[in-house]
């Protein structure tokens, strides 16, 4: 190769710093890999940039003319740390690694460079191909990113989207202007049209990649920190505390007096028996027996929630009181008859539901609301549902002397 880099810049240089930049993105992708082993996207692309390496390297000690032998073999290197790369961005996104792929790949294109190189063509040619290559590496890099997105919306995927688009661009326009070169300068000695720009380019996407990758690993660790404090880990519904910020915001927004709502809390009758009965696993199965017949009940618009122990609480959103009843009496129906498998016996519960209006402006009063409603349907035998506008005071305080006096049921 002949010509400076950028800012002056020889072509040697140029190649120890690619060769740098794949060496530390290796070991810091390592590095961080063996700090969250669960994320193998991290070490795929420790294995992608690591690949790469040898490459690099092999074209900077074979200088401008490699012989053909070295010169396939840094490209397969060279392509097949890329392909490893993309790889790495379906590791990451929860897809099975392509072998096959990546072997396509490099096949396709190292023959091509092979039979260019054997029908003595321009080494600006076979330059070409490689940075093709590249680029369609790259492409596809970006395209399994922005696939990723869709299921798991990390900020950190739009930058590593943009860096990928980027790289594949300046590599397709690299591997554009090294294919048509004036004829005087397609000789033996690849010319370089964009003066090492492209190059360094390349080290510092390569290097921005890296990070990226990082950053993703880091923002779904920590949305997944953050979605397990608001999850029920047993049963998988949102969280006390999850559901008071939902219900919370819900009644601030906008507009929202001219749209109706309504409370169910849902409790388990008899639940501390259950336990004595099936055992704390039996009890567990009730719950996430419950759980799943909740969710069929409800739109994925409504809100619900674990919200605590054995009690359940669910915000209907567009549903006026009276609607909810019916819902409610269809949730305890669904419940009563079915039966649920612990150690092969076949084993029921049942549940009572208190219902009451949404009130916007106050959360806490359509909560207390709703649980004189419920604590009303136990009072009058379990296994029913009642509403706030039937709930007694009187009867209600009495229950609540002798509920606090004895385990929850």
């Amino acid at each position: 190769m002949r010509g400076m880099g950028a800012m002056g810049v020889d072509v040697k240089t140029l190649f120890l710093i690619n060769v740098a930049v794949l060496l530390v993105s290796a070991a810091v992708s390592y590095y961080f890999w063996r700090q969250h082993r669960d994320n193998v996207g991290l070490l795929w692309w420790a294995f992608g940039t690591g690949i790469c390496t040898p490459g690099i390297l092999m074209l900077g000690i074979a200088g401008p003319q490699p012989p053909i032998p070295i010169g396939l073999t840094s490209a397969s290197l060279i392509i097949g740390g890329f392909a490893t790369c993309w790889q790495s961005i379906r590791r990451f996104n929860g897809r099975p690694v392509t072998t096959g792929h990546v072997a396509l790949i490099v096949l396709v294109f190292v023959s091509a460079i092979a039979v260019a190189a054997y029908r003595d063509t321009p080494i600006s040619q076979r330059v070409a191909l490689l940075f093709l290559g590249l680029s369609f590496c790259a492409g596809l890099g970006c395209w399994e990113v922005s696939r990723g997105y869709k299921q798991e919306p990390l900020n950190s995927r739009l930058l590593m989207a943009a860096i990928l688009a980027v790289l594949a661009a300046i590599l397709a326009l690299r591997a554009g202007l090294t294919a048509f070169q004036p004829e005087s300068l397609t000789t033996q000695m690849y010319y370089d049209p964009l003066h090492g720009i492209a190059s360094m380019v390349v080290s510092i996407s390569i290097f921005c990649l890296t990070f990226a990758m990082m950053m993703m690993a880091n923002e779904r660790v920590s949305t997944q920190y953050q979605q397990r404090a608001l999850t029920d880990e047993l049963t998988g519904l949102p969280n006390r505390r999850s559901f008071l910020e939902q219900a919370g915001r819900f009644g601030k927004r906008p507009g929202r007096n001219s749209a109706p709502a309504s409370i169910l809390m849902m409790d388990l009758d008899h639940f501390a028996q259950v336990n004595e009965r099936l055992g704390h696993a039996g009890g567990d199965q009730a719950l996430v027996r419950f759980a799943g017949l909740l969710r069929d009940h409800v739109r994925p618009t409504d809100i619900i929630a674990r919200y605590g122990g054995e009690e359940f609480c669910a915000v209907l959103i567009g549903v006026h009181e009276p609607e909810a009843t019916g819902i409610a009496e269809r949730l305890r129906a669904a419940v009563a008859t079915q039966a649920f498998d612990v150690r092969g016996l076949g084993h029921s519960i049942t549940v009572s539901i208190g219902v009451a209006a949404f009130r916007y402006a106050d959360l806490q009063a359509s909560l207390r609301s709703a649980d004189e409603a419920l604590y009303r349907a136990k009072a009058n035998g379990r296994n029913q549902f009642v509403n706030s506008v039937s709930a007694r005071p009187r009867a209600l305080r009495a229950y609540r002397r002798v509920r606090r006096s004895r385990p929850a049921a």
